[in-house]
């Protein structure tokens, strides 16, 4: 927060365009620049601060309200001394006003900056307008020569209270002027508003730029979204294009669409005498005048959207600003559909590989950065209505964010949500956040019923709906973070059933903003607002559904993962990944249903599917939970195919997690299975994975020759070989040389497993399996490293690396920016060396791949030379710091480019360049 009370003012040009065109652009550049010089040379001299300029207009900052009011004198009266070109005026107009504003990352905001700037707007040019504030902090010690006449109260755009406005009175100063361009100067009914308008800078333009171009504009969005609040600003900032009138026309409690021009003429004040008709009566007056009609709610009287269209086709000078949940669908509508307000990540709800995606400086929230977001000022702004003391320190703003990002930007659920902040904490009100639609109720007493509380919004929407769309909506409740069509399509239909063809209810629900459209670039996908979805989840347990639309969700995300799971390693992995990515939080939902309902067979099924997954896109922390889960279960030992694959999926996630205490016992019970049911492609596997409890020794203490004493890991590696082959098994086998490649390598053989690596090479390739071809250069390029063979080992890494990227293979890439550390510490590159390890220990936090640890650990042990062993040198803790603050994407292109240096953040260009 800025200290202390400051002064703004706020300054440009009147009219501007008319002296460019009479000027021309070179002399019209002189005077900006001259003027420019004038008034900084003014402002300046009492202490005044440039915050910003752009093309004619200045906004100062100044400590004293007293040094701004004589600044602002000063400039008025240098410009009225100047010898223009032509004998022209530049006619400067200027605002005041006195208040607190906010540094953040986008600069000084606050509510006071904007009052300031409408302020100036009402002015004219040679005019000082001064609000009360400035005239209470100067009228003690107001030199003299100075005065202050008082202009009565005025509204200025910002729909609040009228407010008293004063004109500084100096000689040489011009004195009287028209009266000042407020709302009042014209006639309209827009409503006063209580609360300031916050935020909506970027919609404020664009709907504004809208309806200077068309003739009906409307805005449309769900119940709390805040059209109402924007169409009436939008309004008050065109009130200069509507010298007859704005007159705001609330329709919420309209039901028949013939009323509509009724309500019209009733809003303007228009007396209907004897039988004339009211809508002949309102087109007669709307003749030749300049109006504009705001219309309110129009979604309960669609019908009524062409009587709209036809009564602008009547009266060709007037225009109408129209808010609805759908759009009127007439000719000449533009459709402006009103988002969110834009809200800052929460971060508590992504995953620790994707905060390792971030720039670093984008890993934290502080409340410097956090005030640069609207939502955010609106919800300080009504938190500090309930309790003046609110404030975003560094220690609440990850709390704040949250809040905010979990409501989506909307601003009637922030401000029912802030409300609570009388009694809650940032951090107490985020937890409870779980139900909004309990929580967030109880607004202001005078609003109308449905801007009370989020689920009387949600509830006026619903109600308008046709039952088979109300049906459809509850139904797709089911559905958590995203909606395919496909999906859609196969749980909530058939036509039938839904009484529609699914993709046309969609397609409904968007134009009632009720359902939004995501754009991913592939298929059709929607999505449901937080607080519309848990409404709609309600009805549908009331409908006595609920069990069986979640059963064919179930299904269809089990079917979907059993598809994919095949192809997980092939061309296509990179588009399969990100499919799993985008329904992650449906697949969430269906195993939370499932072992909650004790359904193992669907639980185990999915978690089988998508462990892979899981571990390439750093999710291994939850994974281990959830298989845990499904072994702990009471009944998963009562189907033994069931549970061998759960074990399989335990070791892999175990070996990957570097846990070998766990992945030990889970491979060797998985094997007893197998075998015991006679599967002989499925016991070719676990013997595969069987070998892996013997790759390794138990401790880093223990010799590596010692982890197959025995040599019982090679021997399961020799009879998942036969069975491979007498199954005709070809990506099987090469697995087998992989794992006989692995053992030599952990056991330190001769050629450290590189002709096994580079047999299971070329097999994959034949085969394609594209994460065991990258695996095997990850390996055959370590077996090298140690070979002394540098040159073919990087070239194997950096292919690896390219491969696991590409495919977005986080746990993988961590290894391998582990492997290129080593090789620059070998080649005497310690500080790059340094700054991989760090980049590569980042990744490994992120997505729990211990498994790099746990092999340096084993390297260490044997040969010393890792760079762990560089944490006693005073450089070290830098070069790593700097390495774990890359970006995963800049982490990659600095392994791939060793010409590159550390800072370069934004990798993309360079990634492309290097493929």
């Amino acid at each position: 927060m800025a200290s202390g009370t400051l002064t703004f003012l706020f300054s440009d040009i009147e009219g501007s365009t008319r002296l460019l065109d009479e000027l021309g652009s070179t002399t019209y550049t002189a005077v900006l620049e001259r003027q420019a010089a004038i008034l900084r040379a003014a402002f300046a001299g009492h202490g005044g601060r440039e915050e910003n300029t752009e093309g004619d207009s200045f906004f100062v900052l100044f400590d004293s309200a007293r040094e701004a009011v004589k600044a602002a004198v000063d400039g008025q009266l240098a410009l009225a001394a100047e010898a223009w070109p032509g004998g022209i005026e530049v006619q400067v107009r200027m605002g005041l006003h006195a208040g607190e504003a906010t540094t953040s990352a986008a600069g000084l905001v606050g509510i006071d900056i904007n009052r300031a700037a409408r302020i100036a707007a009402a002015a004219h040019g040679g005019q000082i307008i001064v609000s009360d504030a400035v005239r209470t902090l100067i009228a003690p010690d107001l030199d003299a020569s100075i005065t202050l006449r008082g202009l009565g109260n005025h509204r200025l755009k910002d729909l609040r209270e009228p407010q008293p406005l004063c004109q500084v009175v100096a000689d040489g100063l011009r004195l009287e002027f028209p009266p000042l361009r407020s709302l009042d100067v014209r006639p309209n009914n827009l409503p006063t508003q209580l609360t300031s308008f916050v935020g909506r800078e970027r919609e404020l333009v664009e709907a504004g730029v809208l309806l200077a171009a068309n003739r009906l504009v409307t805005l449309t969005g769900p119940g709390g979204t805040g059209k109402t609040r924007l169409s009436l600003q939008v309004a008050a900032n065109a009130a200069e294009d509507f010298p007859d009138g704005i007159f705001f026309v609330a329709l919420e409690t309209v039901r028949e669409p013939m009323l509509v021009p009724s309500r019209i003429a009733s809003s303007i004040g228009l007396a209907v005498r004897g039988e004339a008709a009211e809508d002949v009566v309102l087109r007669e007056w709307l003749d030749g005048k300049r109006v504009l009609l705001v219309l309110d709610n129009f979604e309960q009287v669609l019908a009524g959207g062409p009587m709209v269209a036809d009564l602008l086709r009547d009266a060709p000078t007037t225009k109408a600003l129209v808010t609805s949940r759908a759009a009127l669908r007439v000719s000449g509508e533009q459709e402006y559909p009103v988002p969110g307000l834009p809200t800052p990540p929460d971060l508590a709800h992504l995953s620790s590989l994707e905060l390792a995606s971030l720039p670093f400086a984008e890993r934290t929230i502080d409340a410097e950065s956090l005030s640069a977001y609207e939502s955010v000022r609106l919800f300080i702004a009504r938190a500090m209505a309930v309790r003046p003391d609110f404030r975003v320190t560094n220690e609440n703003a990850p709390s704040v964010a949250a809040i905010v990002a979990r409501l989506q930007g909307m601003p009637l659920a922030i401000e029912l949500a802030a409300a609570r902040v009388k009694l809650f904490s940032p951090d107490a009100l985020r937890l409870r956040l779980e139900n909004q639609l309990a929580l967030l109720s109880a607004g202001a007493r005078d609003l109308p019923e449905r801007q009370q509380t989020l689920r009387g919004a949600i509830a006026w929407s619903y109600d308008l709906l046709e039952p088979g769309y109300c049906r459809l909506l509850d139904r797709l409740s089911v559905f958590a973070g995203g909606i395919e069509l496909a999906a859609a399509e196969a749980v909530c239909g058939p036509a039938a059933e839904a009484g529609m063809e699914v993709v046309d209810g969609l397609l409904t629900l968007t134009d009632q903003s009720l359902i939004r459209t995501v754009d991913t670039g592939g298929e059709p996908r929607f999505d449901i607002l937080e607080p519309i979805h848990e409404y709609a989840a309600e009805q549908l347990a009331v409908r006595g559904e609920a069990a069986e639309i979640a059963t064919r969700h179930s299904r269809w995300f089990v079917d979907l993962a059993e598809r994919i799971a095949p192809d997980l390693g092939g061309d296509d992995q990179r588009a399969l990944l990100d499919r799993l990515d985008l329904e992650h939080d449906n697949i969430r939902a269906v195993l939370d249903r499932a072992l909650a309902a004790d359904d193992l067979d669907t639980a185990a099924r999915l978690a089988f599917a998508v462990w892979r997954y899981w571990q390439k896109r750093g999710h291994l922390f939850e994974a281990r939970r959830r298989i845990d889960a499904i072994i702990a279960a009471p009944s998963a030992g009562a189907d033994p195919r069931r549970l061998a694959r759960m074990l399989e999926a335990l070791g892999g996630i175990a070996w990957w997690q570097g846990d070998m205490a766990a992945m030990r016992p889970a491979y060797v019970e998985a094997v007893d299975l197998w075998r015991a049911l006679g599967d002989k492609a499925e016991l070719a596997n676990a013997l595969y994975n069987y070998s892996f409890v013997f790759a390794v020794p138990d401790s880093a203490d223990a010799p590596r020759s010692a982890a197959d004493m025995d040599g019982k890991g090679r021997q399961a590696l020799v009879e998942a070989q036969a069975l491979f082959r007498e199954l005709g098994d070809e990506r099987g086998e090469a697995n087998v040389f992989w794992g006989m490649g692995n053992s030599d390598y952990f056991a330190g053989k001769a050629d450290h497993g590189a002709g096994a690596f580079a047999s299971a090479l070329g097999l994959f390739r034949r085969v394609k399996d594209r994460t065991m071809e990258a695996w095997s250069l990850h390996m055959l390029g370590g077996s090298l490293l140690r070979l002394g063979r540098l040159d073919e080992s990087r070239a194997d890494f950096e292919e690896a690396l390219l491969q696991f990227h590409g495919a977005g293979d986080a746990s993988a890439v961590a290894l391998v920016l582990n492997d290129i550390a080593h090789l620059a510490l070998v080649e005497g590159h310690e500080a790059r060396a340094s700054r991989l390890w760090g980049a590569s220990q980042n990744l490994v936090a992120a997505t729990g791949a211990g498994l790099g640890d746990l092999n340096e650990i084993w390297l260490e042990s044997e040969e010393g030379a890792t760079v762990r062993a560089l944490l006693t040198r005073p450089d070290f803790e830098r070069h790593a710091s700097e390495g774990s603050a890359l970006s995963v994407d800049a982490a990659v292109a600095y392994a791939l480019d060793r010409t590159a240096g550390v800072d370069a953040d934004d990798a993309s260009a360079a990634l492309q360049e290097l493929r």
